[in-house]
C-alpha cells in the first residue's frame, strides 16, 4: 500500500468514526417527519397553523357564560379542555370562584427562560369579566401522571385541588402546585413549575380562547432519546379529558 492510498483509507476510515454518531440521530430525525409525523397532525389542533408544529394554534375552549353557568349551577370552577393535542388534558379554574378573592394577574414563573414572544410574558393576566380564570396543563411534569384537578378537596396533604389556598396535589409522587402563583412547586419532587396555557378573551362574543402555553408540558426529569419523547405530553401515557362539569369531593 503506497502512501496515497493508506492517506486515502484514513481519511475514510475518520470521517466514518466522526460521523458514526450522528446516524441514529439522523434516522430518528427522518422517521419522524415521515413516519410519525402524520400520525401526530391528527391529533394536533394546529390543522391550519402555517407554523405547523413549530406553533401554536389559537382554539376556542368555552364561552363565558356557559362557564358561569356551571360554577353558579354545580360550584365547580374547574373546565376541561385539551390542548395543543386533542387528547392533552388541560384545565380552567376561576381562581375567585375558588378562593373567594380577586386573582387579577400572576407572575409568569417562566418569564426569559424560552426564546419566542412567551418568554417575554412577565405578568399572565386573568380572563373573563373578573379576570379571574387561568388555564394549566392538567399533567404533572414530575413524570407525566395526570392531575386530579376536577377532585376538590380542603387540605393539601390530599390529592385533588384544595378549595382553601389553590394547591393541586399530585396523587402519583406527591408533587404540589401552588395554581395562585402560576404553578410553582411547593412540595414534592416536581422539577419546574406547571406549565400555564396563555389565554384569550373576546368581550364581544365572551369567547374564551386558548393561544399557547408559558413552558413546554414534558417532563424534565426523564431523559429524552427520540423525536417522539418531545411531544408536548408523555406518550407512553393514555390521557382523557374529564367531561364538564367534572368535579367530585375528595377526601
Amino acid at each position: 500500500m503506497n502512501r496515497r492510498t493508506f492517506l486515502r483509507l484514513y481519511l475514510v476510515v475518520s470521517a466514518a468514526i466522526a460521523i458514526a454518531p450522528l446516524v441514529k440521530p439522523l434516522a430518528d430525525y427522518v422517521g419522524y417527519f415521515y413516519n410519525e409525523l402524520g400520525t401526530i397532525s391528527k391529533k394536533y389542533l394546529v390543522v391550519n397553523n402555517n407554523d405547523g408544529l413549530a406553533g401554536f394554534p389559537k382554539y376556542k375552549i368555552v364561552n363565558i357564560k356557559d362557564f358561569q353557568q356551571q360554577v353558579q349551577s354545580t360550584g365547580c370552577p374547574v373546565y376541561f379542555f385539551a390542548y395543543p393535542l386533542t387528547n392533552e388534558p388541560c384545565f380552567l379554574v376561576d381562581l375567585e370562584a375558588l378562593l373567594g378573592k380577586p386573582v387579577p394577574q400572576i407572575e409568569n414563573p417562566y418569564y426569559g427562560q424560552f426564546a419566542g414572544p412567551l418568554g417575554s410574558i412577565k405578568v399572565i393576566k386573568g380572563v373573563g369579566p373578573n379576570n379571574s380564570i387561568y388555564g394549566f396543563s392538567d399533567v404533572c411534569v414530575h413524570l407525566g401522571c395526570q392531575l386530579p384537578a376536577q377532585v376538590l378537596v380542603t387540605s393539601p396533604n390530599d390529592p385533588g385541588l384544595d378549595i382553601e389556598d389553590s394547591i393541586l396535589h399530585c396523587p402519583c409522587h406527591g408533587s404540589m402546585y401552588l395554581l395562585e402563583k402560576g404553578g410553582i412547586v411547593v412540595g414534592g419532587p416536581a422539577p419546574r413549575p406547571l406549565p400555564m396555557v396563555i389565554l384569550e378573551y373576546d368581550e364581544n362574543t365572551g369567547d374564551i380562547y386558548a393561544v399557547g402555553t408559558n413552558a413546554p408540558y414534558f417532563s424534565a426529569s426523564i431523559p429524552r432519546t427520540t423525536p417522539t419523547d418531545n411531544l408536548l405530553y408523555d406518550p407512553r401515557y393514555d390521557y382523557s379529558t374529564p367531561s364538564n362539569p367534572s368535579c367530585s369531593k375528595g377526601g
